[in-house]
């Protein structure tokens, strides 16, 4: 089977449809943050989508805090407002159908640190885990 993309090319520049769909598929995958924030969600929605996360969390919590040799994991999940004296943020773990939530010091988390960016605890120091902010 002989592929000739050129002639691909031209005939996919001559159909809208696909030419369409083509140019929204990119603005979606390099600009995903746009479109999630303008869909709205009932109340049953919001509910089913948190029950399904905290159930994801749950899971992958489990499994990774079944084996500490990599530290213990944990979601950097709020930030005092106005904290101008401790600059503290939240941590939290999920375990045993629970969110743990601890205080820690920004002085004490990765440089640039985001809400929902996951870091390991590892000799008493945070440290981000890039790998495991994509999954979740």
């Amino acid at each position: 089977m002989e592929l000739n993309l050129n002639k691909i090319i031209e005939n996919i520049k001559q159909n809208d449809f696909i030419e369409n769909f083509i140019k929204e598929l990119g603005d979606v995958l390099f600009h995903p943050n746009n479109n999630a924030n303008n869909i709205e969600l009932t109340a049953e929605e919001e509910l089913e989508f948190d029950r399904r996360e905290f159930d994801f969390l749950q899971n992958y919590f489990r499994e990774e805090l079944s084996d500490l040799s990599n530290g213990e994991i944990y979601m950097v999940t709020n930030k005092y407002e106005n904290d101008e004296e401790y600059h503290r943020y939240k941590v939290a773990q999920y375990k045993d159908n629970r969110e743990y939530k601890y205080i820690t010091f920004e002085q004490d988390l990765p440089e640039n640190i985001q809400l929902r960016d996951i870091v390991r605890k590892i000799n008493g120091r945070y440290i981000y885990d890039g790998q495991a902010t994509r999954s979740c």
